[in-house]
């Protein structure tokens, strides 16, 4: 019998963390991974870790001195 107040999560396929990453990085920065030079090894690591897409989009942008799109003041 199946337990309804259970729920159970699906892994995230890898394209789809990448995608949202991408929308991320867009999002903070005006630049994707490919344009921030961003390899697959690495991102694959981040979503195995746990990491949530924005949040390796933050840290990845403080690691390498990228700057907010809010902090251009246009």
């Amino acid at each position: 019998m199946k337990n309804d107040s259970m729920t159970t999560t699906e892994p995230v396929p890898f394209i789809d963390y990448w995608d949202v990453l991408d929308d991320a990085m867009l999002q903070f920065f005006g630049i994707d991974t490919w344009d921030a030079g961003i390899e697959a090894d690495l991102i694959a690591a981040a979503q195995e870790e746990g990491d949530a897409p924005e949040d390796f989009a933050l840290w990845f942008g403080q690691k390498y001195g990228l700057i907010l799109i809010s902090q251009w003041g246009w």
